[in-house]
């Protein structure tokens, strides 16, 4: 656990200067990918605005939807304290799309196609962030462990049993399919396919997880984010088998 370098006699936390590598990363694939799709600057115009905006809507669903499953929708009386989950920053983040792509006439499945892969890219950054941060810890492990120092929330938790370190191997596994994304998937088939590998390592890997990963409807045999994982990879599957279908259709 690393949470803080000193910059400048300054303390930076990793978590945060994690986070803004990962958006900037997300601005770089998006960029790169836009030059060699369009030739047309009042488009890519459009989709830079679009970024931040993006984020900022995300930022909001992220927080609300923690509110929602760690405190329950009481909790919107004070919704103090929480943090941010992924799920939640994806969902506000596709609707987000949705409607701007309607408002500028821009296709939604272009935008998908664009934002979604590079959010592998950002993810795996980000939980480099929070194994720095101490936050999305893992469960006790015999045999491959890693020991949080005390005043960390693993170690309120755990004390100094060593845990997997899941926000690592998370990591590793959203790098592959970043990878495995735009280097082997078709622009137009990426986002459908990041709705199904994503997922799918995360429901597998939450099976790791040790902190309060909270509840929807009081529902405990699953964690919210598997719930989720499973409707996002049924939407990837949806998706992909229309664009299949569509140009099935389209062929002479």
């Amino acid at each position: 656990m690393f949470p803080y370098i000193d910059l400048f006699g300054n303390k930076l936390g990793m978590f945060p200067l994690c986070t803004g590598i990962a958006l900037l990363a997300i601005t770089l694939s998006v960029r790169f990918q836009l030059k060699k799709i369009s030739q047309e600057p009042d488009l890519e115009n459009k989709i830079m605005i679009a970024i931040p905006l993006s984020m900022l809507s995300g930022v909001f669903t992220a927080y609300l939807s923690d509110v929602i499953f760690r405190g329950g929708w009481k909790a919107l009386t004070m919704p103090w304290g929480f943090g941010l989950t992924f799920y939640g920053w994806l969902t506000g983040c596709i609707i987000f799309y949705l409607v701007y792509g309607k408002v500028c006439r821009i296709k939604p499945s272009l935008l998908f196609d664009l934002f979604l892969p590079a959010f592998s890219l950002a993810q795996a950054l980000g939980r480099i962030g929070c194994f720095c941060g101490g936050c999305c810890y893992g469960l006790p492990s015999a045999c491959l462990g890693v020991e949080f120092p005390p005043g960390s929330l693993p170690y309120q938790r755990y004390g100094n049993t060593p845990l997997i370190p899941v926000q690592l191997i998370e990591s590793v596994s959203l790098l592959a399919i970043f990878l495995i994304l735009f280097q082997k998937v078709p622009f137009h088939k990426r986002a459908a396919w990041y709705l199904i590998l994503m997922p799918a390592e995360r429901f597998l890997l939450e099976f790791l997880r040790g902190d309060n990963r909270g509840d929807i409807g009081g529902f405990h045999q699953l964690s919210p984010a598997q719930m989720l994982s499973v409707v996002f990879l049924f939407a990837g599957v949806i998706s992909l088998y229309g664009k299949r279908q569509r140009h099935n259709t389209a062929l002479p």
